[in-house]
């Protein structure tokens, strides 16, 4: 639907006639309508009256407002079905307050927000809507000092549905505490939904072997944010990864037999017990949560009818038996009172299915590259089907999100979902092999999406950063966020779905891909297909084509240290102390990883030339040794770091890398000294690397 005003706006002067001098306020998301006039209502002039028939908004509207004298008077009164609260000197208590005369979005989260000399005023057709105007008073607030700039703001959503998805099953199962402030984050964003995606990090009562040693989030921490996310108008939708994925499950003893092959990926549906267990599942996870939704995921089911099922796909086909499982969830979701949301990628795969399946499921359309086009949300409005667009962060297999990707497939696929009719926008934020990406690197991604969900409009990257560095009160944020993302502007740095960076830092230190693999073709760009005989490689665990890795040459490597340093003094200026930890912990990172792969891109260099003299190992060892020890510190700086917004329990999946890359140096060094040792007896010095073993070790997996 599109949306308007009861009343037409009047037309409106142009920003350079009425500003000169004086910036508009950048605001995220942008207000779909902004109009400055002459003038400034003073925080400091006199006391301040408020007035609201909404007491808890207007509570916190007073927190926002520097004067110890403010009075607030609630009223249960609601004129014409409106929610407001007016900011008025009491000096001009004399001045009538006419509602009817504001011009209010229609929409359920719209609102206007009027700033006169003498009156402030946030109306809205329902409480969230208010809710809406009150966050964008607080970021006007927080640009202006003690004089707000006189405006009209009228505002209202493009898309209804707003979203986060964030995975807390391949690494990290964050906090309560942080999950609530993520749930603030958002709500200042004006994203309305977030999702927690669990494969095996719930406490089920009778599933404690499969949860055993992660930490699981537990029913009563899921009650207490779904409470915190309603009072910030954000639905936390439950979600239960119910087909595929559920490799932790599958590989548990007990419940061995109920997956469909020896990959111990996906839940077989000749199984009758994989719905017995499906069932008691969703008894006792959804009662947990308040939103009529479940999103059971169910994608990439890479082996469904390849063993168990077999027969059943010969008889049926692998779509209609893909249907005819998510036809049995959705009967034991109904049981629950919630209705299904599923990823798209299956039945994308079998068209002729759309039609055959009931309205009331939700199909998500995900795609996280930078696409030229986006074809498939036609395919779902061509049949009718509700759906909502996933675009992603970028920021899984990286060590910093591949953000400029990102942002072109977050604004790209929303605007083709918006002309497809699409019902909302879920960012997946997802964490595979381990979620060692800082967490607050993916918030540029949440600005994003808010900002094209809610708009409609791009803003360019420039823009974005800057309304997004002032909406988190971090100015540096600003420059971070341009500089940062040139990393993967890098040759070869960039891939679809990781990132060299992280394998750089983690690869073998002398035999490793980035040293031994071929350099990057000169025609090799970030975003663009493969050139012409480059072709993508499968790696052994994976089912997805991948970009081919490259070494990375001196001048590459020089660059990342470069931005490195440069990113320093942004960091020093951060005043939250998490982001300047985490911040400062990806610039230490991007240096050490820079040292390591230049150090043994040295030592091959003279041992290919036979040029090694016992000094220069002894150099050698003692670079070892220091770096050995930055590791650790890496290492004991992302424990410290983890602990403020997780558990601790699977971090082990990412300390394990750490844990591989400082024995690889340090058998390193000692093959070194042996070499000297070597060198010293007048014995033969192994040139050739023969002797030099790394029992299959490359890095830590990327596919």
């Amino acid at each position: 639907m599109d949306w308007q005003l009861h009343e037409p706006l009047g037309p409106c002067l142009s920003l350079e006639m009425i500003m000169k001098d004086t910036k508009p306020y950048s605001l995220l998301p942008n207000p779909q309508s902004i109009t400055y006039v002459p003038g400034s209502f003073n925080l400091q002039e006199g006391v301040l009256a408020i007035t609201t028939n909404s007491s808890k908004l207007g509570a916190q509207l007073s927190q926002t407002l520097p004067l110890a004298t403010i009075e607030v008077t609630n009223t249960e009164k609601t004129q014409d079905n409106r929610f407001f609260i007016h900011i008025e000197k009491t000096k001009q208590q004399d001045r009538k307050i006419d509602l009817a005369l504001c011009k209010v979005p229609s929409h359920p989260q719209g609102y206007a927000l009027v700033v006169e000399p003498n009156l402030v005023s946030i109306i809205s057709t329902t409480e969230c809507g208010l809710y809406y105007g009150y966050i964008t008073w607080k970021q006007v607030v927080s640009q202006s000092g003690d004089a707000i700039r006189c405006l009209t703001i009228e505002d209202w959503p493009v898309l209804d549905n707003r979203g986060v998805m964030i995975d807390i099953s391949r690494g990290r199962v964050h906090t309560l505490e942080y999950l609530k402030e993520v749930a603030l984050t958002l709500a200042s964003m004006k994203l309305n939904v977030l999702q927690l995606y669990i494969e095996h990090t719930f406490a089920f009562s009778f599933l404690s072997d499969v949860h055993e040693g992660t930490d699981p989030i537990t029913a009563e921490e899921i009650r207490i944010l779904d409470a915190w996310c309603r009072e910030h108008y954000i639905e936390l939708q439950a979600n239960l990864q119910s087909f595929g994925h559920c490799n932790r499950l599958l590989t548990t003893k007990g419940y061995r037999h109920l997956r469909e092959s020896d990959l111990y990926w996906t839940l077989s549906p000749s199984v009758e017990e994989s719905y017995t267990l499906l069932d008691r599942m969703y008894a006792e996870f959804l009662p947990n949560f308040t939103s009529s939704i479940l999103n059971v995921d169910s994608d990439e089911t890479y082996d469904l009818g390849s063993d168990k099922s077999s027969a059943l796909m010969e008889k049926m086909g692998q779509g209609p038996l893909y249907l005819q499982h998510l036809l049995r969830l959705r009967s034991l979701a109904e049981k629950q009172g919630k209705t299904l949301m599923v990823f798209g990628d299956v039945v994308l795969h079998h068209p002729e299915l759309l039609e055959q399946v009931p309205d009331d499921i939700v199909f998500l359309d995900w795609i996280y590259d930078p696409l030229e086009a986006f074809p498939t949300p036609a395919k779902f409005s061509k049949a009718k089907k509700a759906f909502w667009v996933c675009p992603g962060t970028g920021a899984w297999n990286s060590l910093f999100p591949r953000q400029e990707g990102a942002y072109r497939n977050i604004m790209d696929l929303t605007l083709e979902g918006i002309e497809q009719g699409t019902q909302g926008m879920l960012l997946c934020d997802w964490g595979d092999h381990g979620s060692y990406a800082m967490p607050s690197f993916s918030y540029f991604s949440y600005a994003a999406s808010s900002q094209i969900s809610w708009t409609g409009k791009d803003p360019g990257h420039d823009a974005l950063s800057r309304s997004f560095a002032l909406c988190m009160k971090e100015p540096s944020l600003e420059q971070l966020h341009t500089l940062l993302p040139s990393l993967h502007r890098l040759p070869a740095l960039w891939s679809k779905n990781r990132s060299q960076c992280v394998i750089a830092l983690f690869d073998e230190p002398l035999q490793g891909r980035m040293l031994t693999f071929p350099l990057p073709p000169k025609d090799l760009h970030y975003f663009k297909a493969l050139p012409e005989g480059v072709s993508g490689v499968l790696d052994k665990e994976s089912h997805h084509l991948m970009r081919p890795l490259f070494s990375l040459s001196e001048e590459t490597l020089g660059t990342i240290k470069g931005i490195a340093e440069t990113a320093r003094p942004l960091v020093a200026n951060l005043s939250d102390a998490s982001l300047k930890a985490q911040y400062g912990w990806l610039c230490d990172a991007l240096d050490l990883l820079s040292d390591k792969v230049y150090l043994g891109r040295e030592i091959r260099q003279h041992f290919k030339n036979t040029d090694i003299k016992s000094d220069l190992i002894l150099d050698w060892e003692r670079a070892l040794r220091l770096m050995i020890g930055r590791y650790v510190s890496l290492e004991i700086d992302f424990i410290d770091i983890w602990r403020t917004f997780a558990k601790q329990s699977e971090i082990a999946i990412t300390l394990t890398y750490f844990a591989h890359i400082i024995e690889r140096l340090d058998y390193l060094k000692a093959w070194l000294g042996r070499q000297r040792e070597a060198l010293e007896t007048n014995h033969e010095v192994d040139y050739a690397f023969s002797s030099y073993e790394t029992a299959g070790y490359q890095s830590l997996p990327t596919y």
